[in-house]
């Protein structure tokens, strides 16, 4: 913000005389103004590739954290280890009653 107000005040300062300097001193104070150099591009999150965010059981976010902390790995480790297993494993057996 106060590079703004510091844009501002100089071009109140400068006079309204036709001088080409000053014009072009206005222009590019305006083009500070409004300039968008250095803002990333919104970019959508891709939901096929994550898991969106989602409500669990407390004691089963726990229980996740902690077994993440103790083998020392990242929750995004644990849950690539748990959905292979899960999906590759236990699924494969179609004589799970749960599935």
């Amino acid at each position: 913000m106060p590079k703004i107000i510091n844009t501002i005040s100089s071009l109140k300062k400068i006079d309204n005389s036709n001088n080409d300097e000053k014009i072009s001193d206005i222009e590019e104070n305006i083009n500070k103004l409004s300039s968008f150099k250095n803002v990333k591009e919104f970019k959508k999150r891709n939901w096929k590739n994550i898991l969106p965010p989602m409500t669990c059981e407390v004691e089963l976010v726990q229980k996740f954290r902690d077994e993440a902390k103790m083998k020392d790995w990242k929750y995004t480790t644990l849950m690539n280890k748990i959905l292979r297993y899960w999906y590759d494993n236990r699924k494969g057996n179609n004589n799970n009653e749960d599935d």
